[in-house]
């Protein structure tokens, strides 16, 4: 038994020392770890409305192969500057996912800093993390953001993962039991889990976040499970692999968010924002189904919709990879300031 745990350790010892070899490699396609230990993840399903959500005035240290950034979250939980209730300038909501909230990028590098910055008006982002959908960004508009007074509503599309985001036999089969809403078969709202306002607290989540602040082997062991989860699934691409079911979700996830915005006197924006499979499916084959459809629909519904991909795609040159971290699906410095050169003047001129 001492020999076994002599070379137990062994193993233990070189496999640290081999996983910081690892994920200091240029490129490393994940997380790395930040020798800064928070107790408090920063996405946790911690909003008995919306479900993941940051807990406020919380700091954050993320590292990855490309980028090492600190997120702030104001009194309210969003990853913003602090932003007051009540205004009388003209002021703009920002619903999204990952891509909005700027992940592995300093807050002035987003879309939503870029157009504060360039218009004048302010742009209160509410986008977060942690598998978060266009029902949720509803339901984070009508219970929380709506407050804010506001005459505009930018809604970030991801087809990505947006679908995906709304279907609940999808997340009951890759991580069930997660607290999350979802729209029935009659467009009602259901709950999946049980919400627990400490969720991210228990001893095994401390536990876990001493592996992830310290330890380069438990990165190694995220990326590999990760991998092997992913490695037989099909190269998906959301402007085209979707469903029409998945595009009812999508379509009355938008009416409900014109609904609240419409009681507050505010219009409806939505931009559809490609990720690299949308890119290759659009030069390998060609294909574009849901631009068309969404830029058709969106007249009829009195919302205004803006298909990116085909603008970012004549404008890369071919080299539509710059849009995208390196080391990470995400925008990059590039596509926010890509993507904003976009909207920028297609909102003046659709007023």
């Amino acid at each position: 038994m001492r020999l076994i745990g002599i070379n137990f350790l062994i193993f233990v010892i070189l496999a640290e020392l081999a996983s910081l070899v690892i994920v200091h490699l240029p490129n490393w396609p994940s997380s790395r770890p930040s020798y800064r230990l928070s107790y408090n993840s920063f996405w946790a399903d911690i909003n008995p409305v919306f479900g993941v959500w940051h807990r406020p005035n919380g700091v954050f240290i993320h590292k990855g192969g490309c980028y090492s950034v600190e997120y702030d979250t104001n009194s309210y939980g969003a990853r913003d500057v602090e932003r007051s209730l009540h205004s009388s300038r003209p002021r703009t909501i920002v619903l999204g996912d990952s891509m909005v909230e700027g992940l592995g990028l300093p807050a002035e590098a987003r879309l939503s800093n870029i157009l504060e910055r360039d218009t004048g008006r302010e742009h209160l982002n509410f986008g977060t993390g942690g598998n978060f959908g266009p029902l949720q960004y509803a339901l984070l508009y009508k219970s929380m953001a709506a407050a804010f007074d506001h005459d505009q509503v930018i809604v970030a599309v991801l087809p990505d993962n947006d679908f995906r985001d709304m279907d609940q036999e999808w997340w009951q089969k890759t991580a069930p039991g997660r607290y999350r809403p979802y729209y029935a078969a009659d467009f009602s709202v259901v709950y999946e889990g049980h919400f627990d306002p400490n969720a991210g607290e228990s001893k095994w989540d401390h536990v876990e976040a001493v592996l992830r602040a310290y330890l380069a082997s438990y990165h190694v062991g995220q990326y590999l499970i990760s991998r092997f989860y992913w490695r037989n699934l099909h190269p998906y691409s959301g402007y085209n692999d979707y469903t029409e079911i998945d595009l009812a979700r999508l379509k009355r996830s938008l009416e409900d968010i014109k609904s609240t915005a419409d009681a507050h006197g505010a219009k409806v924006t939505v931009i559809l924002i490609p990720r690299l499979t949308d890119f290759l499916r659009l030069h390998q084959a060609g294909t574009n189904r849901l631009g068309p459809v969404m830029e058709s629909w969106g007249p009829e519904a009195g919302i205004r919709v803006k298909d990116l991909l085909p603008e970012m795609d004549s404008r890369a040159n071919g080299n539509f990879r710059q849009y995208f971290l390196t080391c990470d699906g995400h925008w990059s410095a590039r596509g926010n300031d890509v993507a904003a050169s976009i909207v920028e003047p297609w909102l003046a001129n659709n007023k």
